[in-house]
C-alpha cells in the first residue's frame, strides 16, 4: 500500500497545481456523498466551534471544508515530490514579514508555531530560505511512505525529529541553543501533557510542550500559516506575533493565549482548517467523547 500511495503522490507532483487541487475538489465532492469518518468529524465539530451559526451557512461551510481538505490530500504530490523552487514559485504574498524579521533579529531561539491551515508544507519551502529549522513531525504509520516523506520535506534542508522522548530531548536542546524550530501545536496531547484550554469557545486539550518549550528558554514565539488561494493561484502566507500572555508561568493561561493565536490564524480562512481532525475527543472531568459512534 505504501509503495502505491507514493506513486500516487510521485504522480500528482507531475501535474500543475491547478489540475491537483481540481483533482482534489472531485475528492472533496465525494467525501460529502458516502458516510466517512472525516466528513463526520468535521460536521461535528463545526457544530461545536459555531453553534451559533445558521445551520444553512454552517452545512455550507462544511461542504468547503471538504472541499479545501480534497485539495490538500492532492497537493502533497506537488510539493513533496517538486523542488524547493517550484515549492517557492506557488508563493504569491508574504503578510507580515516584519514579524518573522523581528523574530529572527532577536538573537534568541524562536517557537514557530504552524496550525493545520491552508497547506503548511508551503511553509517548509518559505521559511528554510530564511533560516535553518528544526521542526517536530509525526511519523506517517507507513515505512515507505514515511520514508519518502522524510526524503522529500528533507529536500529544503530542514532538519526533522519526530514527535517521540528523543525528538522532544532535541527541541529542547535547540531552543536552548538560540535555533528556530518549528511545531504543529493543535494536535490533541496525552493527558499528562496537556491542559485544558478554550479553543473556539471549547475547552481542548491543549499541548504543553510549546509552554515548556519558552519557559526553559528565553525563546520569542511565532505563528505562521499559508491561505490558499482560488483558482490554483498559489498560496499567501501569513505571520503574527501572539499575545504576551503565552509566556505566563501559568500552563493554562499560556495554553489560553496559544489558542487565541490560533483562532487569530483560523480567523483567516476557517474553511482551510482542519476540521477533519478529532480536536475535542477527550473532555474535561467525565465529559463524553463527542465523537462518540463516528468510528
Amino acid at each position: 500500500m505504501g509503495y502505491l500511495i507514493v506513486a500516487i503522490l510521485k504522480l500528482s507532483g507531475l501535474i500543475p497545481l491547478r489540475w491537483a487541487q481540481r483533482l482534489g475538489l472531485g475528492v472533496g465532492w465525494l467525501m460529502t456523498r458516502f458516510r466517512n469518518r472525516s466528513r463526520e468529524v468535521a460536521r461535528r465539530n463545526l457544530q461545536m466551534v459555531y453553534p451559533q451559526m445558521d445551520s444553512a451557512e454552517r452545512e455550507q461551510l462544511w461542504r468547503e471544508t471538504l472541499r479545501q481538505t480534497g485539495m490538500v490530500s492532492m497537493e502533497m504530490g506537488v510539493l513533496w515530490g517538486g523542488s524547493q523552487a517550484k515549492g517557492l514559485a506557488l508563493v504569491r504574498e508574504v503578510h507580515n514579514v516584519e514579524v518573522l524579521q523581528q523574530a529572527l533579529s532577536a538573537n534568541k531561539g524562536v517557537l514557530f508555531c504552524v496550525p493545520h491551515l491552508g497547506n503548511w508544507e508551503v511553509l517548509n519551502h518559505y521559511i528554510t530560505t530564511q533560516t535553518e529549522v528544526l521542526a517536530m513531525y509525526r511519523p506517517a504509520k507507513n515505512a515507505v511512505l514515511n520514508r519518502w516523506m522524510l526524503s522529500s520535506r528533507g529536500k529544503t534542508g530542514i532538519r526533522l525529529v519526530p514527535t517521540t522522548s528523543t525528538g522532544v530531548k532535541e527541541m529542547f536542546r535547540a531552543i536552548k541553543a538560540g535555533e528556530f524550530v518549528g511545531i504543529l501545536p493543535d494536535q490533541e496531547p496525552k493527558p499528562r501533557s496537556g491542559v485544558f484550554a478554550p479553543f473556539m469557545g471549547v475547552e481542548a486539550l491543549t499541548p504543553k510542550l510549546c509552554h515548556e518549550l519558552l519557559q526553559r528558554s528565553d525563546a520569542v514565539a511565532l505563528f505562521g500559516f499559508t491561505q490558499r488561494l482560488p483558482n490554483g493561484e498559489g498560496f499567501d502566507i501569513h505571520f503574527i506575533k501572539p499575545d504576551d500572555a503565552i509566556y505566563d508561568p501559568d500552563p493554562a493561561v499560556s495554553a489560553t493565549a496559544l489558542n487565541a493565536a490560533i483562532e487569530a490564524c483560523v480567523e483567516h480562512a476557517p474553511e482551510q482548517y482542519q476540521w477533519t481532525y478529532k480536536r475535542f475527543k477527550r473532555r474535561p472531568g467525565d465529559g463524553k467523547n463527542p465523537y462518540k459512534g463516528i468510528g
